[in-house]
């Protein structure tokens, strides 16, 4: 995979961490210098998940010592498979009429502060280990980290601010774009492995 899907999936992924910190602050406003210190929080564990499920995903992928290409179709299919899962699993909750995805107090303290981010964190966990499979941590590390660290931490903080103001999103349409980002660099992928 190249860098430019690692960008657009951290634009995917700090899309819904945006419309998450937008309802969260619309519920329980935070103040500001707070909200950058979860922002932080927020995009350091969710870049480290998303590593670590490349890393688990890269331990898990078939392959054979003499030919590591002889089972590129299979992994590209557990790619294709898993990150599909995500991307309408992300997309579910928003579009239900009467359907409204959790919200959270981030005033509640550190600690649960901590504990929502890597909750918040398993989608990005577990489409990294879809990625895993076609693609390697060692040597692309900085190029996988980075664009989701600052895209989290900017969306996050868009949607503190966002929440704050109880200025209106459209959630669903938005959803739907990080979606659409997704699935894709699930295909693109795909194709041309």
């Amino acid at each position: 995979m190249s860098v430019i899907s690692f960008i657009l999936i951290a634009i995917a992924f700090g899309i819904s961490i945006m419309l998450l910190m937008h309802r969260c602050t619309g519920l329980a406003p935070i103040h500001l210098s707070a909200g950058l210190l979860v922002s932080f929080v927020f995009a350091v564990i969710h870049a480290a998940m998303f590593c670590l499920g490349i890393r688990l995903g890269n331990l898990l992928r078939f392959e054979l010592s003499d030919n590591a290409d002889a089972f590129s179709q299979a992994n590209s299919l557990v790619f294709l498979g898993l990150g599909a899962f995500i991307a309408i699993r992300m997309l579910l909750p928003y579009m239900g009429k009467k359907t409204t995805p959790a919200s959270y107090d981030l005033n509640t303290g550190f600690f649960r502060v901590l504990l929502f981010a890597l909750g918040a964190s398993i989608n990005g966990f577990l489409f990294g280990v879809g990625a895993g499979f076609i693609t390697s941590l060692m040597g692309h590390f900085h190029g996988i980290f980075w664009p989701l660290f600052v895209s989290t931490l900017l969306f996050s903080y868009l949607g503190i601010m966002y929440g704050r103001q109880h200025v209106k999103l459209r959630p669903r349409r938005w959803m739907a774009i990080s979606s659409i980002l997704l699935l894709g660099v699930i295909i693109a992928a795909v194709v041309n492995n």
